[in-house]
């Protein structure tokens, strides 16, 4: 791609040619209904009305849905549009190659961008007039360009990204068709639409990009071979009577072995065969695609072992997801120092750029660097604000914005984006545990926090070790002190002070001296010795001030009855 280019009336013939030449070659895979859908987008934003994108505007003049049309509650615009990408992406990856313009609808958005493609060689071109732009005329082409890189987490930028084609997306990973087997007839749609509808729920995973195949043809070579993927998804489903099965293979893309696999196990009750295959695709997606699950462990342990990895700033990035996982104090040095090494060679792309700021806001900032609090914040604001005015649509610059716009006492600036973010991302689980977590451990929101939390965990029910925090101190500040396994889980695998301190807290308000004991014993051992070092490292945090004094009083409670012990 030589650049975006903008919609004036050279742009619309061009267009317009490229969408017919589109039209002509097939589209496979786009239904009727697609087709309107892309007609319909392409149309308002060559004629200016781009801005009017909206799932609302789409549901009720493409599909016909009343005015009171919910996005949260109907989900047929975002899954129309994943469906379109992926019948694009297969014309764009085959007949569509040598296209002179692609057009993309980038994750998070439902306005199409034009980029003018390489210019083809003099050699034979044939020229032939654009037609009359008719509704059918203007279907097209779109695509993502391979598909839908996805969440907690978007690992590198496409549209600020100077060559696309130059830069590591993120593993790959192909979906290829799911082998079907049922003891009756008629269900033969499940199997493809199993298919379509992973791909749509992995394409929510930004860090990804997701490829689905029609067939293992189009991993063996020649004119139809897509970009070689790291991993490839099989899968196989099998009904018998009111019993189904699925077994899903996590193959290495190269060699073609086994890297992991799971049995997934329904039981059927009559006209449940959708919901059945809802589910089995969430389960599916939350293993695969998770940025804390199989593939990034995978990606992590493949980098280890080499430590020679042809991009710095992924593995950078692979050394944040490895923190955040489980919030261990010794993995956090090695990601900043990753990320101070890479800025040292050259500016960040906007996804790294923000990860680092992130880093930058951890309370374990202060001892790693030296700087005072403020001087972090600051430092991590202005990183953000860059990142952010350079790619405002992947997941990691947004909550970058975000949560320093939180730390700073913004809570507008927090509220508008943080609330955007979850328009963009419904189905990613850590933009939705993320952003409930900020809502209930700094601005007072803890209901709409607590659902959005509740979201994400049907999605992916373990993710980091912030969002059982803020559902644990959600507990307490409503005086529920009962014993949270998923909260002691955490801060077994964790050093971090704030996690320990919460279970301390909790353990303090429903007297249980044991607990109280053993955490405090913890804490020692990591060096906070009295009551105010704890209350420095949560005057660290990015909690309100009222979260910090319910959990304060809490941890003075633990303090007395351990001196009347």
């Amino acid at each position: 791609m030589n650049g975006f280019i903008t919609a004036d009336s050279q742009l619309k013939l061009s267009v317009l040619e490229e969408l017919h030449r589109a039209f002509d070659s097939g589209l496979d895979g786009a239904s009727d209904r697609q087709r309107s859908l892309l007609s319909y987008l392409v149309t308002e934003e060559l004629e200016g009305r781009g801005e009017r994108l909206k799932a609302y505007s789409i549901a009720t003049e493409v599909f016909g849905r009343p005015k009171d049309f919910d996005p949260q509650l109907d989900s047929i615009v975002r899954v129309e549009v994943g469906r379109l990408r992926q019948a694009l992406e297969r014309y764009y990856l085959a007949e569509g190659k040598t296209a002179p313009i692609v057009i993309t609808i980038p994750k998070g958005q439902y306005r199409p961008v034009f980029t003018a493609a390489a210019p083809p060689p003099p050699a034979s071109v044939e020229v032939r007039q654009a037609p009359p732009a008719t509704p059918y005329r203007l279907m097209a082409a779109l695509t993502l360009l391979l598909a839908a890189l996805v969440g907690f987490l978007a690992w590198k930028q496409f549209a600020a990204a100077p060559a696309p084609s130059a830069a590591r997306r993120g593993p790959i990973v192909a979906i290829l068709p799911f082998d079907f087997h049922a003891d009756r007839d008629g269900l033969d749609y499940v199997g493809g639409g199993l298919q379509a509808d992973l791909a749509d729920i992995l394409s929510e995973y930004q860090w990804l990009t997701v490829i689905p195949l029609n067939d293992e043809a189009q991993l063996a070579g020649g004119a139809d071979q897509i970009a070689r993927p790291d991993f490839i998804v099989r899968g196989s489903l099998r009904l018998i009577g009111d019993q189904a099965r699925a077994t899903v293979l996590l193959l290495d893309g190269q060699t073609r072995e086994a890297r992991w696999t799971k049995s997934y196990d329904f039981h059927l009750r009559a006209g449940e065969i959708m919901a059945m295959q809802r589910d089995l695709v969430s389960a599916i997606g939350r293993d695969v695609g998770n940025p804390f699950g199989i593939v990034a462990d995978i990606a992590h342990a493949q980098w280890s072992a080499n430590e020679t990895p042809s991009d710095e700033a992924f593995v950078c990035q692979l050394r944040a997801l490895h923190y955040w996982k489980t919030l261990k104090s010794p993995d956090y040095a090695p990601a900043r120092r990753c990320f101070d090494d890479a800025a040292a060679k050259g500016p960040l792309d906007p996804t790294s750029l923000a990860m680092d700021s992130i880093l930058t806001l951890d309370p374990q900032s202060l001892r790693f660097s030296g700087r005072t609090l403020p001087e972090a914040r600051a430092e991590a604001s202005q990183m953000a604000s860059q990142a952010f005015d350079r790619n405002s649509v992947e997941f990691f610059p947004r909550a970058a914005r975000y949560i320093t716009a939180l730390c700073t006492g913004d809570l507008e600036t927090f509220r508008s984006v943080s609330r955007e973010t979850v328009e963009r991302f419904p189905n990613n689980p850590v933009a939705l545990a993320d952003v409930g977590s900020r809502l209930i451990l700094s601005s007072g929101d803890a209901p709409e926090g607590v659902a959005l939390i509740e979201r994400a965990r049907a999605i992916a029910p373990d993710l980091t070790p912030v969002d059982t925090m803020a559902i644990a101190i959600d507990a307490l500040g409503r005086g529920d002190y009962a014993n949270r396994p998923r909260l002691k889980r955490a801060s077994d695998q964790t050093d971090a002070a704030p996690v320990l301190v919460i279970e301390l807290a909790l353990a303090a308000a429903r007297n249980d001296p044991d607990e109280s004991t053993r955490v405090r014993k913890r804490l020692v051992d990591l060096g906070f010795t009295d009551q105010k070092q704890i209350d420095a490292a949560l005057d660290a945090t990015c909690w309100s001030q009222n979260i910090r004094d319910l959990v304060k009083s809490r941890v003075t409670l633990a303090f007395r009855e351990s001196h009347a012990h």
